[in-house]
């Protein structure tokens, strides 16, 4: 397809605890709605509370419904499809997930999610016989046709609702980059520029709930989204960035070979195969939703062991981190005193990936990445590595922490699946405030 000019949508971290969000509108209304951009899903997702779809001229029904689980989180609601404007791109006939009913905190205070990844993760259910025999009129997904009464507990309805789903036609919903693509709206690559995966609060004043307007001004707390192609791109030499296979189009798929410490022992991670992955998978995918580094505990376990023994006191800073998804979620939201850290003493963190022809490549994350400071309050610290999350495969989930020192491209366009470009933010430890 012809390049068209990049598309450059400002991000915030502020609304998903660390996530990062765009600004988007929807509709004859221009609704304006705030969503995180996420690579480790594939559908388009907005609350109902979120968007005036009865005001919405441009909204059409279809006979489709949703129903996603995350790692934490989930959602179901039907698929509509209306106009959607990012910057200066302009849409029509753009096919989303209403959502009806949530699971607690998936969304944060976000509006709904933007997933970036690709169509294998974005199956819909066609419920045209169930509307029919139930004498549904009319015979649309929206407004949401089953009673809220009988199960007013969202977790029920999720079940009720994967419990008729065996029933259901499935049919693939095309998802909004691939259609930007497709369309000639933008070509096929995207970026993003983070530098954070937890909200920085530069000051004791600037909680939170008492000056928003000091966090949103903090560059920290802001990134970039860049649609299609840029002036950078076209550079013939990148210099020291790291291109990763693509290894499959469920997620961004790549193959983690091993991590470790620097100038340490390699820690292998499982295969695909040892991991029980059974559906064409990897052992590792590259999530922008993700506001941690999720590891096997097989991985995880050693490396924590080997830093505990090379750094003193390091098993004791940690040790709040650490335990079940309950201990992790609540150190997040409680933080240690960031003076008992000093940062330049912790090793880097390496990852030795498949590169994009098959060689061996290693990014490496410094502890002012995977220690976030100045978070969740001034003057506190949290960590940003964790073990397996329950309910989840063997298969790590490379968030935020290993995006956030580089400029990360998605070149979807590149290779049989696509690469994945690291390349090292000139800044990227400005403001890893003291």
């Amino acid at each position: 397809m012809k390049d068209t000019a990049a598309i450059i949508l400002p991000l915030t971290n502020l609304l998903a605890e660390g996530g990062y969000t765009a600004c988007l509108t929807l509709g004859s209304e221009a609704q304006a709605v705030n969503l995180i951009i996420d690579t480790g899903s594939s559908s388009l997702v907005v609350h109902e509370s979120g968007y005036q779809a009865t005001r919405d001229t441009e909204l059409k029904a279809t006979t489709l419904a949703q129903e996603v689980n995350y790692g934490l989180g989930g959602w179901l609601g039907a698929v509509v499809h209306t106009k959607l404007t990012a910057g200066e791109l302009a849409m029509a006939d753009t096919p989303l997930a209403l959502v009806h009913a949530e699971a607690e905190h998936t969304f944060l205070d976000a509006d709904g999610i933007w997933g970036m990844a690709y169509h294998p993760l974005n199956r819909g259910y066609d419920l045209s016989t169930y509307l029919a025999s139930h004498g549904i009129t009319p015979a649309a997904s929206f407004p949401w046709p089953f009673p809220d009464a009988a199960h007013p507990l969202v977790k029920q309805q999720l079940d009720d609702f994967k419990a008729l789903l065996p029933q259901l036609p499935e049919e693939d919903v095309a998802t909004c980059f691939t259609l930007m693509e497709e369309r000639g709206l933008c070509a096929n690559r995207f970026t993003l520029i983070t530098r954070r995966s937890s909200i920085h609060v530069a000051s004791a004043h600037s909680c939170a709930n008492e000056n928003k307007a000091a966090l949103a001004a903090d560059p920290l707390n802001q990134g970039l989204l860049i649609l299609g192609s840029h002036e950078e791109d076209a550079a013939p030499n990148h210099g020291s960035a790291v291109d990763l296979k693509v290894v499959h189009d469920r997620y961004y798929n790549v193959n983690l070979k091993a991590v470790r410490w620097q100038n340490d022992v390699n820690i292998a991670l499982p295969t695909p195969v040892q991991a029980h992955l059974h559906r064409g998978s990897s052992n590792a995918i590259v999530d922008s939703g993700a506001s941690l580094i999720c590891l096997p505990a097989v991985a995880f376990t050693p490396l924590m062991q080997r830093l505990w023994a090379r750094l003193p006191n390091s098993k004791q800073l940690t040790s709040p981190f650490m335990g079940d998804i309950s201990q992790i979620i609540a150190a997040q939201k409680q933080g240690i005193d960031s003076s008992l850290l000093n940062l330049d003493d912790w090793p880097r963190l390496e990852f030795v990936f498949e590169g994009a022809n098959g060689e061996e490549v290693c990014l490496g994350v410094d502890a002012h990445h995977y220690w976030q400071v100045n978070a969740p309050s001034h003057g506190k610290a949290v960590f940003k590595l964790m073990g397996q999350l329950p309910n989840w495969p063997a298969q790590s989930i490379l968030g935020l922490p290993l995006f956030n020192p580089f400029k990360v491209e998605f070149r979807r366009d590149l290779g049989e699946q696509g690469i994945i470009r690291f390349m090292p933010q000139p800044h990227a430890l400005q403001g890893t405030a003291k």
